[in-house]
């Protein structure tokens, strides 16, 4: 039988993007919808153990009660894990690693960049399946609960060595201060003119100073659609990329959408190539904060060196589309 773990972050898609920009808002009680047509998907796979990651919603309770009349042998596979909360991103860090330990099969996310970083700390080398209802979408996917469901149930009935078929590893990039690998990012990391963490998410585009991705392109809603109308960058290229901004003078102009209605122009001054495994020195202006995935992390002080290191085996998603059609009958 198959174990699946379901992480759902009750606080993704509700930062000031909202505010400032025309983000899209999934509510917590849609987040309730699609944990549930995840269950009812994965059960249809053949899945009877299924873990979710409490919150202060509470949005695992109110999906057993929600089915416990139609489904109530599907509502008997479930257990809400029992952790302390801290109502932080140490909630989901700890959750991923209590899954890891109950020997998931697979962990399902709901949230954006921010939680599918945060969640892979914790998750090491159990797949992860990322669900969109954040804010930039580059990473996770708007994808169909049942569907993810479906593909998260099959996955999990497969022997070890067919799983090896379904399974991607993602680019990452270690952020190291004075020597000590701090923190990670998925998609990009930037540095901001700045002293504070404040909101957390980015939306003032002129305190941005650098930016580093490991994927670019136009289609993207965040910083990495900065790199990528200069150069396009794919999931699966073995190299990322890092610019320096400045706000006038003699650089490469571009046009980009950095959050949902947000489109600013940029001053590209420098242009870097990333190659894995090689430290790359960042911008020496301070205070600075460095900004993960969108969202910023890390203060740099004075004193504090920094720099970032691309690094090709990061963590590891499930190929949901692959695990569908290798169910269909008949190819072509």
């Amino acid at each position: 039988m198959g174990r699946i773990g379901i992480i759902a972050n009750p606080t993704s898609g509700k930062d000031i993007r909202r505010l400032v920009g025309q983000a899209l808002v999934v509510g917590n009680r849609e987040k309730v919808n699609i944990v549930k047509r995840i269950l009812i998907g994965a059960y249809a796979a053949g899945v009877r153990e299924i873990m979710i990651m409490p919150d202060s919603f509470s949005i695992g309770l109110q999906i057993l009660h929600d089915l416990k009349n139609q489904y109530q042998k599907l509502v008997d596979c479930v257990q809400i894990l029992e952790i302390p909360l801290d109502n932080s991103s140490a909630d989901s860090i700890i959750a991923a690693e209590k899954m890891r330990e109950w020997r998931a099969d697979c962990i399902l996310t709901l949230g954006g960049g921010g939680t599918v970083r945060v969640v892979s700390k914790g998750a090491g080398d159990i797949p992860l399946l990322p669900i969109s209802t954040g804010t930039n979408n580059v990473i996770p996917e708007f994808i169909e609960g049942t569907i993810a469901g479906m593909a998260a149930g099959y996955f999990s009935l497969l022997a070890d060595e067919e799983k090896k078929g379904f399974i991607d590893h993602q680019k990452k990039i270690n952020v190291i201060v004075n020597g000590k690998l701090i923190d990670i990012a998925l998609v990009d990391i930037a540095v901001l003119a700045s002293q504070y963490v404040g909101s957390r998410a980015v939306w003032d585009p002129h305190q941005l100073l650098q930016v580093a991705v490991t994927r670019a392109s136009p289609m993207n809603i965040g910083f990495s659609s900065i790199i990528g109308k200069y150069q396009l960058i794919g999931k699966d290229d073995s190299f990322g990329a890092l610019v320096s901004l400045k706000e006038s003078g003699k650089c490469y102009r571009v046009q980009a959408a950095i959050g949902p209605g947000m489109i600013h122009d940029f001053c590209i001054e420098e242009f870097l190539d990333m190659k894995p495994d090689m430290p790359v020195r960042l911008v020496n202006i301070r205070p600075a904060v460095i900004a993960l995935d969108g969202e910023r992390e890390i203060v740099l002080g004075l004193d504090d060196q920094a720099e970032i290191v691309l690094e090709l085996e990061g963590p590891c998603f499930l190929d949901y589309r692959k695990i569908m059609e290798s169910t269909v009958v008949i190819k072509k």
